[in-house]
């Protein structure tokens, strides 16, 4: 897991924010306070149409979030079968209908809470593996869209099928397929992700609740094929929504905030009284869906019906409960931050301490072994503070401590870290640093910095250092061999003489077991 903080100069600009916020928002209820008296049912009608909007689009983005997470394990899968180099049927079908296949789609479904199941799928329509059990059940996916659109069609995109019934466990999904293909394009099968509609139902649930009665939230292909809704209307699911509501809102979206109105029968009341509605649709950012949001003019209206006199009691309310839900929370972020920051900071230098360092060097050596790159680790060991403690007093060598810190930086790059993990012990973290020759350059450099005299409590000291230098891949693979090595080269510097530096190796071994000698 990542550590993370927030330095105090976020901690003081984030609290004028809540402030500022807090503060804003007060003013912003008294001024609707004020208007609202013969303004009321205008207002009330353009706030709700702005945030059904809102909503709307909100829904949209967090669709296509939901969406690229699925389209990201269907990906994954896919680039599993590229490594596979699949050739032929016989090669996919063994590969697909393998234990380790199934592991592989166990593991990503479990990875994603959004996906009912993934799926191989052969050139004829059956199921050769699926994530739920093995070895899978005998199902035939012939007839279904993406199957179908696949076996004629050479293409790599993503196919969003229509809703249907999963064949293995009854509930409404629909699936992100991806076709397979051999050595010379030839149809070898389908590899499917499926999404269940209760994710989207239960969400739609949740926030249409705390909307208000009425309200109807809906998710379309864009050939406007109904995906899910809530209320859940099972009947509908799969049928085509024929009513202009969903053109007209998408079209309005184009000049406006996308919201229409309309007391025409929809979709989902064929047989009810009609009833003057608030209409939002928004087209999925780079997917092939729409989402809907319906409220009835009972609740977005229901605000006009009450007194100014109930809206300025409401509005006083209001401000009273921001103002002091700000001050609380503002109190607890800032004491929360600020134990945080001490956690993972050493409380005289502002450094890192070592378990900030340790998260940065695991999350480095993460990035490097992905890119293969090189990293660097400076194990830095003052000489004589010990010294100028005993001959000056502890308040000279926190000064020396703090010059040190502040010279080390000054030799570093933004992306570099240096953390001081014990009394006069320091670590550097050079990620990407390209070869051993500009570890050691920057080595050279601190070396060289802190060798200066420093005034310290009316003295002028000198100090040195002694350097050990790891570099990964090549003097060890983990975060405790890099540490333990540089440790040993930073050991082999002191026995040479100090104000040394040593990069990690045979040569360094040999020191350091001359000097055990």
């Amino acid at each position: 897991m990542t550590i993370s903080f927030e330095p105090r100069s976020v901690i003081r600009r984030n609290s004028i924010f809540i402030i500022s916020g807090a503060v804003l928002l007060a003013i912003i209820f008294a001024i609707n306070a004020i208007v609202s008296g013969y303004l009321l049912r205008r207002n009330t009608v353009d706030d709700r149409a702005e945030q059904i909007a809102t909503l709307s689009l909100i829904l949209a983005e967090h669709t296509s979030q939901i969406i690229f997470s699925a389209n990201t394990v269907l990906q994954s899968i896919e680039d599993v079968i590229a490594v596979e180099k699949i050739e032929n049927e016989k090669s996919y079908r063994e590969f697909a209908a393998s234990k380790k296949s199934f592991e592989l789609l166990k593991e990503k479904t479990k990875s994603n809470s959004i996906l009912d199941v993934a799926t191989f799928v052969g050139s004829d329509g059956k199921v050769l593996n699926f994530s739920r059990s093995y070895p899978a059940p005998a199902i035939d996916l012939s007839d279904r869209d993406y199957f179908e659109y696949f076996k004629t069609h050479n293409d790599s995109d993503t196919f969003y099928s229509v809703p249907v019934r999963n064949k293995g466990n009854g509930k409404w999904v629909f699936y992100l397929a991806k076709r397979v293909n051999g050595k010379n394009n030839e149809f070898l099968g389908v590899i499917l992700t499926g999404v269940s509609v209760e994710v989207f139902s239960s969400l739609y649930e949740r926030i249409g609740v705390n909307i208000g009665d009425g309200v109807g939230i809906t998710l379309y292909r864009t050939d406007k094929t109904l995906l899910t809704r809530w209320p859940l209307v099972e009947s509908l699911i799969g049928k085509i929504n024929t009513n202009p509501f969903i053109d007209q809102s998408l079209a309005a979206a184009g000049v406006g905030n996308g919201v229409v109105f309309s007391s025409e029968t929809g979709f989902s009341r064929q047989n009810a009284e009609p009833v003057m509605r608030m209409i939002s649709y928004r087209k999925v950012n780079q997917y092939p869906f729409i989402v809907g949001v319906v409220v009835p003019e009972s609740l977005y209206l229901s605000k006009w019906y009450k007194n100014a006199f109930g809206v300025l009691i409401a509005s006083v309310l209001s401000v009273i409960i921001i103002l002091i839900g700000a001050y609380t929370f503002l109190i607890s972020y800032r004491r929360s931050a600020e134990n945080e920051y001490r956690a993972h900071h050493d409380s005289l230098t502002q450094l890192p301490n070592r378990t900030l360092f340790s998260d940065r060097l695991s999350t480095a050596l993460a990035v490097c072994k992905r890119r293969q790159s090189e990293l660097a680790l400076l194990f830095i060991d003052l000489d004589n503070l010990k010294t100028i403690n005993d001959v000056n007093g502890h308040t000279a060598g926190d000064a020396v401590l703090l010059e040190v810190s502040k010279r080390m930086q000054l030799c570093l790059r933004e992306s570099d870290t240096v953390a001081r993990i014990g009394g006069d012990e320091f670590i550097v973290l050079l990620p990407d640093v390209g070869t051993e020759e500009a570890a050691m350059n920057v080595a050279e450099k601190i070396r060289s910095a802190l060798v200066e005299p420093i005034d310290a409590d009316g003295y002028s000291l000198t100090t040195s250092a002694s350097i050990g230098v790891a570099i990964f891949p090549f003097h060890g693979l983990n975060a405790t061999d890099l540490m333990n090595n540089a440790d040993t080269a930073m050991y082999a510097a002191k026995s040479k003489g100090r104000n040394a530096i040593v990069m990690y190796g045979e040569h360094t071994v040999k020191i350091a077991l001359k000097d055990l000698i």
